[in-house]
């Protein structure tokens, strides 16, 4: 088998729960690549034993020192012989700040275990991998030759590429974000982009009045008694947290048989105060299709533990979604997607080879008995009133994020009396359809960062006229799409087609992550410049689309709750707007026509009458909404607020989607909390009124100079940025923003520059992640050494190198940028390096 096999077979048995199969093929992949990043990860997330787990993220972080999550595990085993706490969950919040924010949406390294977590399991035999002992005794390195050169090189190969992965999408931890993202890489001019989801989620937005004429009439509910189960929590519970779970059964069509039934999994957090309010906090999650339950294990610290100190807070996989049962998932439209990100379909077929998948997967849900009619908002909020029911609570709090607002409104419209309070964050209005109002979505986020750039010194001065450039940009692309190709180690290279779509996706995603807005501007113009790095940084992303998301039920709830409530001339009209060229919702796909029979082959019907009227109520509501956000924008918020006469409007100009989940200050969750305490009162706006707005990332020019410091590694003694972090030994990492990958590294290395030179020449082995075979540039002498010099690149980005023999070994200096940012950091930098380098 493959690496790439082997890595799909341990996937496929971890997430079948055979932990001990899966172990096994991980250690395969490893064996074969030790670079494999993922390997490395997956692998410890199989392994019982605690030391074999700790070499295991120490492996990954060395790949990877931007891997939070391999960060977060190890820091979690190390303290775990102090406190018993489960490996597999984050860790607890500092007790001072326990109301941390959590992480924005944005994709975390490829680790399919995202969604699989692991359950509770018997022991089972190791698999037999080689493990060194612990790093803490591991001999430092001797100046001897050996005849593990190749290894040794090898590995400081990988450690050395995979560093400048160390930011962007890959550096990601959290998952709140459920909304499609979308396609960020084309193989060639598409005729659509695939989005990807995240956890916390919304979707473009559009109103429209649909003929009632055309709408069926609702059906008469027939008497039911919904019924709980207690089970164990399927997810690892976070150290003291009291919580109960089990399933909620209720009909799947409250108008049809109701001993058709299906069950909800509901977990349920117990307050920390012996006198808590008797209204709990029931989270909405978004998507629609997100999974919530085992959201709630891994995210305590930042979604759950904040509700706690007065509250019980409620959290539920929506039918259709997560562990609930049916879970609408179609694993052939995963796969098919997962083909064609890796340029596996031709642009040809790849209309009939997604209609096939889409039906095939459609008749393995009907062949299920899966009413899919039945999985709707509507349902949902039904579901909520009988689960608050058989728990005992009269009324709740309702904290809807993203598409989980929908389920907000539509609660608060059919079920009033249950509903105490509501926090809206990131609204979907229930009268929208999303469809057809994307482009409008699309220009407000656009239209902020552009007036905002051109109001900040720093950036109109950096980039210089960006909304022309930008669109200027998408145009010539759209015209003239581009080839770029990039190494892909060890299996070569790795071509991919960019439009303007692919750049408009790119720009998109980074101001609905509120991480990511800064770095727009400069990503704008560096495309401009030719420089598509930050794309090949998203396209690790993509494999994981559907990660934590039941694509069938996010399939019945947009066809039945927005496509069907248009008409193809609507959609089309939408599609001819400048922003838009086609649709890219997964898994829909082609023009208004095609959209309309993938819901009709689906089995799809329109909402019925009344279904999707807007929600007016006095019920009191804070809506948070942030001004970036290009899926969710605050004029979705406005429009709601019209029609709640008892609401807060909170709008966070420098915020993007979800600013609860993604703002670091901690101000949009603490209006959050101060609401519950008191919604008769509005939230002080202090915090919000003060907010800084954008740092926006500009190019480094060489002024100010940087002040350096002086360090040791391997014996080399010279000077370094002094504000660079150390990724450790002979490791320096600016970090300037989420997308930054600048960096330099000193490595000692048991190998001739000559064995090094040309083990990074080899093109049979795509240069061991560079795009090309070294080339020499001269040299550097100082009154220490002749540094011999060689530049190449890395996915598009300058790399220098410069080596000395010394003592049979050979000592290297290496640094990562970017075009823009090289000829600056190369003066002050990476010359005054060498210069000041003494053994």
């Amino acid at each position: 088998m493959t690496t790439e096999e082997n890595l799909q077979a341990g996937i496929a048995a971890a997430r079948a729960g055979d932990l001990a199969r899966a172990a096994s093929f991980f250690a395969r992949v490893v064996k074969e690549d030790p670079g494999s990043e993922q390997g490395w990860f997956l692998l410890a997330s199989c392994l019982s034993d605690v030391e074999q787990r700790k070499f295991c993220y120490r492996r990954a972080l060395a790949l990877n020192p931007g891997n939070t999550r391999a960060a977060r595990k190890l820091d979690e085993l190390t303290m775990a012989t102090l406190t018993p706490v489960s490996p597999f969950l984050p860790s607890e919040p500092d007790e001072q700040e326990p109301r941390e924010a959590p992480e924005p949406d944005t994709p975390p390294p490829p680790t399919p275990f995202d969604t699989i977590r692991e359950e509770p399991r018997t022991p089972y035999r190791t698999p037999e991998i080689p493990m060194p002992p612990r790093e803490e005794e591991e001999p430092k390195p001797t100046r001897k030759s050996s005849s593990m050169s190749v290894v040794w090189i090898s590995a400081f190969a990988s450690l050395l590429i995979l560093c400048g992965l160390a930011t962007a999408f890959l550096m990601a931890t959290g998952r709140l974000d459920d909304l499609p993202t979308i396609r960020l890489f084309n193989r060639a001019p598409p005729a659509a982009q695939y989005p990807t989801t995240t956890p916390f989620a919304p979707i473009p937005t559009s109103t429209s009045t649909p003929d009632l004429s055309i709408l069926p009439t609702p059906r008469p509910t027939v008497a039911y008694t919904p019924r709980f189960e207690e089970a164990s929590c399927p997810f690892e519970v976070f150290a003291n947290a009291d919580v109960r779970c089990g399933y909620v059964i209720v009909p799947e069509d409250r108008s049809g048989d109701p001993s058709d039934t299906i069950r909800l999994l509901v977990a349920v957090y117990k307050s920390l105060s012996d006198t808590p309010e008797p209204d709990p906090v029931v989270f909405l999650q978004g998507g629609p299709g997100a999974e919530a339950v085992e959201l709630s294990g891994y995210a305590y610290s930042v979604l759950v533990y904040p509700f706690l100190d007065k509250r019980d807070f409620i959290v539920f996989d929506q039918r259709g979604t997560g562990k609930s049962e049916p879970s609408l998932q179609c694993e052939e439209l995963t796969k098919t997607f997962s083909q064609d990100i890796h340029g596996l379909i031709d642009v040809s077929t790849r209309e009939l080879v997604y209609s096939t998948s889409f039906r095939s997967c459609a008749g393995l849900i009907g062949v299920q008995g899966v009413n899919v009619n039945a999985y709707s908002t509507l349902e949902s909020a039904a579901d909520l009133r009988d689960i608050l029911q058989l728990l005992g609570y009269q009324q709740a709090n309702l904290y809807g994020a993203s598409y989980g607002t929908r389920l907000a409104l539509v609660t608060m419209r059919e079920y009033p009396e249950i509903v105490r309070s509501a926090i809206l964050d990131s609204v979907v209005p229930v009268e929208t359809n999303l469809f057809s109002h994307y482009p409008d979505a699309i220009n407000s986020g656009l239209r902020t960062l552009f007036d905002d750039c051109a109001s900040d010194p720093a950036c109109s001065t950096a980039y210089p006229d960006l909304e022309n450039t930008f669109w200027e940009l998408v145009t010539d692309l759209d015209t003239n799409p581009t080839t770029v190709t990039t190494s892909d180690y060890p299996t070569g290279t790795l071509t991919e087609t960019v439009t303007g779509t692919t750049v408009m996706n790119i720009i998109l995603g980074s101001i609905k992550n509120s991480r990511f807005i800064s770095t727009a501007p400069q990503s704008i113009y560096r495309f401009k410049a030719g420089d598509y790095s930050t794309l090949v940084l998203a396209q690790s992303s993509l494999p994981f689309a559907f990660e934590g998301i039941s694509p069938g039920l996010f399939i019945s709830m947009m066809c039945h709750e927005h496509i069907l409530t248009t008409t193809t001339d609507e959609l089309r009209s939408a599609s001819d707007r400048q922003f838009i060229k086609e649709f890219a919702w997964l898994p829909f796909y082609g023009d208004a026509e095609e959209i309309f029979k993938t819901c009709k082959s689906w089995g799809a019907t329109g909402p019925v009458v009344g279904e999707n009227d807007a929600t007016v109520s006095d019920i009191p509501s804070l809506i948070i909404t942030g001004a970036y956000d290009p899926t969710t924008p605050p004029m979705y918020g406005r429009q709601i607020a019209e029609k709640l006469s008892n609401h807060y409007y909170f709008e966070f100009p420098n915020m993007g989607h979800t600013p609860t989940a993604s703002d670091s200050s901690g101000c949009a969750m603490g209006a959050a909390l101060e609401f519950l305490d008191d919604p008769a009162t509005e939230p002080d706006r202090e915090c919000l009124n003060e907010m800084a707005p954008i740092d926006f990332v500009v190019p480094y020019t060489g002024e100010p100079a940087l002040a350096m410091k002086r360090t040791s590694a391997y014996g080399i003694d010279l000077e370094v940025p002094r504000d660079w972090k150390p990724l450790g030994e002979g490791f320096y990492y600016r970090g300037n923003s989420p997308f930054d990958i600048t960096e330099v590294a000193v490595q000692l290395l048991p190998a001739s520059s000559d064995e090094v030179e040309a083990f990074f020449s080899l093109p049979a082995y795509g240069y061991r992640g560079l795009d090309s075979a070294l080339l020499p540039v001269g040299q550097r002498r100082t009154d220490e050494f002749t540094w011999e010099l060689f530049k190449s690149s890395s996915y598009g980005r300058p790399v220098d190198i410069a080596m000395v023999d010394e003592g049979g070994w050979s000592v290297l200096v290496v640094m990562f940028c970017n075009q823009d940012e090289h000829e600056a950091l190369y003066q002050t930098v990476f010359l005054p390096m060498l210069d000041s380098a003494e053994p």
